[in-house]
């Protein structure tokens, strides 16, 4: 008996939760959510406050009174916390846990302002995104001083231990606008990028320099041999036509053989075709990377180059004069040569940068940009993290 009245009763409380539910939803939302949110947040955030108090006035003497309460806000992630009531004691400062002294955003809002400025705002533009959220204004220099926080996030970056383990490195700069001195100047930023045995992508480590010279390219190099990447495993270098990098390649890492990119290449072939040939030619050509085999490669430079010599020799000369290293990645694993064949990988990193940078007319600094440059690698590397290239762990 006892039993089926438990049920009974249990019955009459879910039709009471049925009918009275969609009553509870419409009224749930008729409410402002966020002020709700809030004032729940300022009470929870006060009593904290108080038992932080408590917990130091026992360590401290008998003597020790409070002091009443002085208001403060807070720049909270849900908002603004208006008049939050702040125990305090008449002698000595309380530590609290709700946020630090003279603490006027809650770190999480700090790291909201970053990443927003680091997903394309601009720094004045930041305060204007963020103030109906968190109901009140940010300044460019509020902006500017969170954002000062990378520059140790920048630093450990360049100085992290390697290991030695990459089997390919794709190698490629970028042009940037910076001033310093009073004046700007045009700088070039290297970038390495590699994969290793275990299908691991990363994009290695990036350095400003005056230009793309040999020295640039060795210091670079060095630099990243120092902290542990010997090459001991490096099968191939990837890269443009650089004169100077490709010296500073053979001299760090004379084992590796160089693959020149076909995408930079094929620029500089259609640079020598007249207009009405251009699309035609470059057509023929790609039908020689295309190839199964290095064998059908040579095949089909040769058809190439009886179809061409003619009416573009100049084009002609100009890819066969590299024909050895652009035919490199035939000697790699059939699944790895599209992605060795070309520095397309790096490329597109250098556009998501790019479309960054587009935000400024000019860096104010080389730490502003190095930042900014950090947090595209580090972005791109924290998303390969979980999906390593299957394909270049098969044939070790």
């Amino acid at each position: 008996m006892e039993t089926t009245l438990n049920n009974v009763g249990l019955l009459r409380q879910e039709q009471i939760l049925k009918e009275w539910w969609p009553e509870v939803k419409d009224n749930f939302w008729d409410t402002d959510v966020r002020l709700k949110v809030k004032e729940l947040l300022k009470m929870l955030m006060e009593q904290t406050l108080v038992e932080d108090l408590e917990l130091q006035r026992q360590k401290m003497t008998e003597s020790t009174y409070r002091n009443g309460y002085y208001p403060r806000d807070l720049v909270t992630q849900f908002g603004l916390i208006q008049d939050l009531q702040v125990p305090r004691l008449r002698e000595g400062l309380v530590r609290h846990r709700v946020f630090d002294r003279y603490q006027k955003h809650q770190r999480q809002v700090d790291d909201l302002i970053q990443n927003t400025f680091l997903a394309g705002v601009s720094t004045r533009r930041v305060g204007e995104v963020l103030k109906q959220l968190l109901e009140t204004k940010i300044s460019a220099t509020k902006v500017s001083r969170v954002c000062l926080r990378l520059n140790a996030q920048v630093e450990q970056y360049h100085k992290r231990p390697l290991i030695d383990e990459y089997q390919y490195l794709i190698l490629d700069g970028i042009t940037l606008k910076v001033r310093y001195n009073g004046k700007y100047h045009k700088r070039k930023v290297l970038a390495a990028y590699g994969t290793t045995v275990f299908g691991k992508r990363e994009l290695i480590d990036f350095k400003q320099a005056k230009g793309e010279s040999e020295e640039a390219w060795q210091a670079f190099l060095q630099g990243l041999f120092n902290r542990g990447f010997e090459g001991k495993h490096l099968k191939l270098i990837v890269m443009d036509g650089s004169a100077g990098l490709k010296a500073a390649c053979e001299l760090m890492f004379p084992q590796a053989k160089i693959q020149r990119c076909w995408v930079h290449k094929l620029r500089n072939v259609s640079s020598y075709c007249k207009a009405k040939y251009e699309e035609d030619c470059l057509k023929d050509a790609k039908k020689i990377y295309l190839a199964e085999n290095r064998k059908e490669a040579l095949r089909k430079f040769k058809a190439w180059k009886e179809t061409w010599k003619k009416t573009c020799p100049n084009a002609v000369h100009c890819l066969e004069k590299d024909l050895e290293e652009l035919l490199a990645f035939f000697d790699c694993p059939e699944p790895h040569r599209i992605r060795v064949r070309t520095t397309n990988v790096i490329e597109r990193t250098f556009r998501e940068a790019r479309r960054r940078i587009r935000v400024f007319s000019c860096f104010s600094n080389t730490k502003s940009s190095d930042r900014i440059l950090f947090a595209i690698f580090d972005y791109l590397n924290n998303r390969w993290k979980a999906k390593p290239l299957k394909q270049f762990t098969q044939f070790n």
